[in-house]
């Protein structure tokens, strides 16, 4: 006869029904034991696939747990809804953005609901909504008026073809991601807002959070400080343009080492390389138009390193007064240090195999040799030889003119794109081009819905009728308006405040509940904003501090990064690589919940690890809630033995443990201990069963909420507290303690855990068959050491 087994296409309907009727997840902020709870602002791309899954369900089991934790849980949900992807859609199907964005927010919403997310729906925020980019606008003002924000020129990717700016991830080996035309580059006028001003509040403030160390140290080194110098390498015999000697100024952490400076490295996109008189000018240009198509990261890898000379260009080496060459290499970065390298081949890896490459000289300056980096004795350094390295620097500095400086690898946050789906920038200007912002009664700056955002040339915003005579409307002929928007990443750098009160039209977040709810307690999302989102985050949540606009200066607590779901093809779980698994399809098969339990058992959630899909794993799920809904069958009303006490004690210290942890696939694994021991009973009792039910309940919320209910219990599982472990249960009857002689293990005992030392002592001389010892050691429930003559 076939066991029974349940019916999940009913159940699961019925009590996501259940819940949403009693609005049984809405957050009552003014309650106490607030616990804030939140994973990364979703981007409306579409169909979930089990990616998604893996990013929310595993998180919705750590805060159905904190609920019956008796926290007071805010976990709410919105939507990153600007973006390039939807634009491009829009371009492809000939729709408005919009259109495509809300179709896809609301097929995401249904599936999020599909797999039993216990989300405060009432508090969602959608980006790309009005009532949310007036305060993306409002905020902008202030960092604005607080000259965090401003204008510069600054280099961008573009496409001839399509006659657009292209994103850094749209340049695919030079060329342009969309239609394979190999790419330029263009200098704009562009919005930044000022985070470099933050580097070292970013930087110390990361010594008070408690984040996984591989967090923070990704932090640090996106920051990049680096103490060092900044030398003056005088260029005195060259046609110059104009009849001011030219300097080239590097920043070097080595200064100590300038004896040994052979030549001189240019970024190509430095001022100097179009400014000086080279006898090579067209060799210079195609090779500054060459790079130009490669982006930072293309030329930071570890690859061979290409670069030409300057020819007719000499630089004045300050420490040994020697002409060097002047080169101009793509490994030579504009944002960082001064755009200008100093190369000491003997002792700087890179700046050899340049050197060998171009028959440069390598002049060694440290003892140590060739090839030494580290700090060391110099040698070949004039009146410095013989010194130590690191005690000498700043002498060496002092008397060549140079000058103590500190370098941050960040650059300032460039927040210009030139897009239609964004947050409009809230200014526009004056005949005479001098910025304005847009006074806060006309906020929100609507984006215009007359537009052409197929790629022109400009940006789209440009071709908007209404957007042009609204500006000269509200302010006058002649007055023009900003055609950019806003990087999405401002969006995603504040939501985490709107969600505190995101109906409010007066401000941008409520600032009482902010003191009471910020900040996050725990921010779960992957390890891709590490660094840009979350530093982002800081930033912004740091500067609102400073207005007086938040009552933290750090925006989550604690961070933690998810491991990757793999594909079948063993390569991330993404749209993009085809490799997808649709939820959909193994919810209807075999429940939300099997494919719930299956997520959180594939790996440690927390941890940087990359977790491949079993085809078998969904299936095997479903037959472990099988085998727990059959326990049902056969309830009976007596006493758990001491036994069973003790295996249920167990179970739930051991699963509240590794769910505070987000280690839930061992959570997970004592669920399986459990059932294996229930399963050995002829009949289970209903309080061992009940306490069963409440342990699956995060995991498995509609088969546990089911369960509960054929118990005869009142209300939802979901309302009821987290069982308690008998502390007095935890601790063992017996215990194996190892016993030494001399240092040496000669075997083991199985002793009573609360045995007094005496009656120890008395065991463990019968064991070994002596009479006395010099010293008898015992260290209780673990080992005894016994020295002897």
């Amino acid at each position: 006869m076939a066991k029974e087994t349940f019916n999940h296409k009913d159940i699961e309907p019925a009590f996501q029904k259940k819940w949403e009727d009693a609005k049984l997840y809405e957050t009552d902020l003014t309650k106490p034991n607030p616990y804030y709870l939140l994973f990364e602002f979703p981007y409306p791309s579409g169909d979930l696939h089990a990616g998604h899954w893996y990013a929310y369900a595993v998180t919705d089991i750590f805060a159905r747990f904190k609920r019956m934790q008796g926290n007071n849980v805010l976990f709410p949900v919105g939507f990153d809804a600007f973006g390039l992807p939807a634009e491009n859609a829009a371009i492809k199907e000939g729709t408005n953005p919009k259109e495509g964005t809300r179709a896809r927010i609301e097929r995401m919403r249904s599936q999020m609901k599909r797999i039993g997310t216990s989300v405060d729906w009432s508090k969602e925020v959608i980006s790309s909504e009005p009532m949310y980019y007036k305060w993306t606008q409002w905020l902008f003002a202030k960092l604005y008026e607080h000259n965090l924000a401003y204008r510069a020129e600054a280099p961008v990717k573009w496409c001839p073809k399509d006659q657009t700016v292209l994103a850094n991830e749209q340049v695919i080996d030079g060329t342009c991601e969309r239609c394979g035309t190999e790419v330029e580059e263009k200098i704009l006028t562009q919005w930044f807002m000022k985070i470099t001003e933050y580097a070292e509040r970013l930087l110390a403030d990361l010594e008070l959070l408690p984040w996984p160390p591989e967090i923070k140290e990704a932090q640090r080194q996106w920051i990049g400080k680096s103490e060092g110098a900044r030398i003056a390498f005088s260029i005195p015999r060259t046609a110059d343009r104009d009849a001011n000697p030219k300097i080239i100024e590097v920043f070097t952490t080595r200064p100590d080492t300038i004896f040994g400076a052979t030549y001189l490295v240019l970024a190509p996109e430095h001022p100097l390389v179009m400014a000086l008189d080279v006898s090579n000018k067209n060799e210079v240009e195609d090779y500054v138009k060459k790079t130009s198509k490669k982006t930072a990261i293309e030329r930071s890898e570890h690859k061979e390193k290409t670069g030409i000379e300057l020819k007719g260009v000499k630089a004045v080496n300050p420490a040994t007064k020697e002409d060097i060459p002047v080169y101009i290499a793509d490994y030579a970065l504009a944002t960082y240090g001064t755009g200008a390298l100093m190369a000491v081949p003997a002792h700087d890896a890179r700046d050899h195999a340049f050197a060998k490459k171009h028959n440069l000289p390598i002049r060694v300056v440290l003892e140590e040799g060739e090839g030494y980096e580290g700090e060391g004795t110099l040698s070949n350094s004039d009146i410095f030889t013989g010194k130590n390295s690191k005690q000498a620097r700043w002498d060496i500095v002092e008397a060549i003119g140079g000058k103590r400086a500190t370098n941050y690898r960040m650059r300032d946050w460039l927040v210009s794109r030139q897009r239609y789906w964004g947050c409009p920038i809230p200014v526009v200007y004056d005949p005479e081009g001098k910025p304005h912002l847009i006074p806060e009664e006309h906020l929100p700056w609507l984006l215009p819905e007359d537009v052409d955002y197929t790629p022109k040339g400009k940006p789209p915003l440009a071709s908007s009728k209404e957007l042009h005579e609204r500006v000269e409307k509200i302010f006058g002929e002649g007055w023009m308006p900003e055609y950019d928007t806003l990087d999405t990443f401002v969006d995603s750098s504040w939501y985490f405040f709107r969600y505190l009160d995101p109906k409010d039209d007066h401000n941008f977040t409520d600032l009482e509940l902010a003191k009471k709810w910020m900040p996050v307690d725990r921010y779960s999302g992957g390890s891709e904003h590490t660094t840009v989102h979350l530093l982002f985050a800081r930033f912004f949540t740091k500067a609102l501090y400073d207005l007086a606009l938040s009552p933290v200066f750090e925006p989550f607590t604690e961070r933690f990064n998810r491991g990757l779901l793999m594909g079948p093809d063993g390569r991330k779980m993404s749209k993009r690589w085809g490799n997808v698994i649709n939820p959909d399809e193994l919810v209807e098969q075999y429940g939300a919940d099997a494919v719930r339990m299956y997520l959180a058992f594939i790996g440690p959630y927390n941890e940087p690890g990359h977790y491949p899909w079993q085809p078998t794993g969904v299936p095997s799920m479903r037959k472990f809630l099988n085998r727990i809904f059959t326990l049902s069958q056969k309830l009976d009303e007596g006493e758990p033995s001491e036994d069973m006490r003790r295996t249920l004690a167990k179970t739930i210290a051991k699963i509240e443990k590794d769910s505070e942890k987000f280690k839930f696939n061992t959570a997970v694994s004592a669920l399986m201990v459990l059932v294996n021991e229930l399963e050995k009973l002829p009949k289970v009792p209903t309080s061992a069963y009940g306490t069963l039910v409440r342990l699956l309940a995060p995991f498995a919320p509609h088969l546990a909420d089911h369960l509960f209910e054929a118990t005869r219990e009142q209300g939802s599982v979901h309302s009821q507290k987290w069982p308690e472990a008998d502390a007095a249960l935890l601790v063992e009857e017996s215990v194996v303690v190892v016993i030494q002689v001399n240092g040496k293990k000669r075997g083991e005992l199985v002793l009573s855990h609360d045995a007094p030392e005496d009656e120890v002592k008395k065991v463990v001389f019968e064991f070994l068959a002596i009479r006395e010892a010099k010293r008898f050691v015992y260290v209780p429930g673990k080992i005894v050491n016994v020295v002897v003559g």
